[in-house]
């Protein structure tokens, strides 16, 4: 029997009212997060991301439509009940929100003290999430002189002081320089794989989605734009939200060359043979290449080349059989 996602959301709806009358935030958004995963979403500002995690964790009330944590519909919950499902989900913050009067050790007991833990059990929580985030040593430092993933591997230790389920992030690693980003994401896939938490990732930098998330689901305009395996909408998106997002302006069709363009996408082993030199060997004529990348999503290894195929149908057909037969995805994304 398949275990029910630990988070599902039906239908949901946020209105929010202006001085130029209501406009929604968010509209019929449906999404399944799965129990360990870590699920990224992403879009642009303004795409409503934010509002979503902050619907999830019922800090703003949906206008319509269901949020299922294991199974419990928490838009129907008010006052103890939701204040005990709310325990199950931490969340970090852009900007940390520490306590600034408090040490470091202080700020991940505050939760605990709010939730009735005893002292000495909140401190003893509190000095081993200090020892998972790597920071023993400043347990008694107050949050000015930290550096920035410093503070931040603080407001992941408080949020872990409750024993949540769901570790939401919303926008964690934005204030944080390209190195310290790493740390952190490496830090939080760490907090998934050994404790079994599941994450949320809320970004808009697709470099965060493709070093961390497994699955990911596109916002544009107050709606999921398109869901899926990483890998798949990365290197297959769908919709112009998607494209806009992920594909980089090389593959832009305005960027494009005239002529007949195709675009190999490949996986695994693949991507480390000498792909270009077989096929020139195998084809005989060698296409133009206009781009390629190569990333390491979820621990394995993507790719995609953009060519110019020769001006001779032999030898394309060469290459379309060279494809097939490797395992290769190739789609013409030109033909002029």
């Amino acid at each position: 029997m398949t275990e029910a996602p630990i988070i599902q959301i039906r239908g949901l709806e946020k209105k929010f009212k202006s001085k130029n009358g209501e406009f929604y935030a968010l509209k019929g958004i449906d999404l399944s997060i799965e129990r360990g995963d870590i699920f990224g979403i992403i879009g642009r500002s303004g795409a409503g991301k934010s509002t979503l995690v902050r619907c999830i964790n019922m800090l703003e009330r949906p206008t319509a439509g269901q949020v299922l944590f294991e199974g419990r519909d928490l838009c129907s919950l008010d006052g103890r009940d939701l204040r005990l499902a709310r325990r199950s989900m931490g969340m970090i913050f852009q900007q940390f929100n520490l306590l600034m009067q408090r040490t470091a050790l202080a700020n991940i007991c505050f939760p605990l003290e709010l939730s009735g833990t005893p002292k000495a059990e909140a401190k003893k929580r509190a000095e081993e999430l200090l020892d998972l985030v790597g920071l023993s040593e400043r347990a008694g430092a107050y949050p000015s002189p930290l550096s920035g993933g410093q503070k931040q591997r603080v407001a992941i230790a408080r949020a872990l002081a409750s024993r949540p389920k769901v570790l939401l992030c919303d926008e964690a690693t934005s204030a944080l320089d390209p190195e310290t980003t790493v740390s952190i994401l490496a830090l939080i896939r760490d907090i998934n794989k050994k404790l079994g938490i599941t994450a949320v990732i809320i970004t808009h930098e697709m470099s965060v989605v493709e070093k961390i998330c497994n699955r990911v689901a596109i916002i544009a305009g107050g709606s999921i734009a398109e869901s899926g395996l990483v890998e798949d909408v990365f290197y297959h998106p769908e919709t112009e939200a998607a494209k806009s997002l992920v594909m980089p302006e090389a593959l832009r069709q305005e960027s494009l060359p005239a002529g007949r363009v195709v675009r190999i996408v490949f996986a695994g082993s693949s991507s480390l043979e000498p792909l270009v030199g077989s096929m020139i060997l195998d084809c005989g004529k060698a296409p133009s290449i206009l781009y390629s990348d190569i990333r390491n999503m979820d621990g394995a290894t993507y790719g995609q080349m953009v060519m110019q195929l020769p001006d001779d149908e032999q030898a394309c057909a060469r290459i379309r059989a060279f494809a097939a037969a490797h395992g290769l995805s190739l789609e013409e994304i030109s033909h002029v």
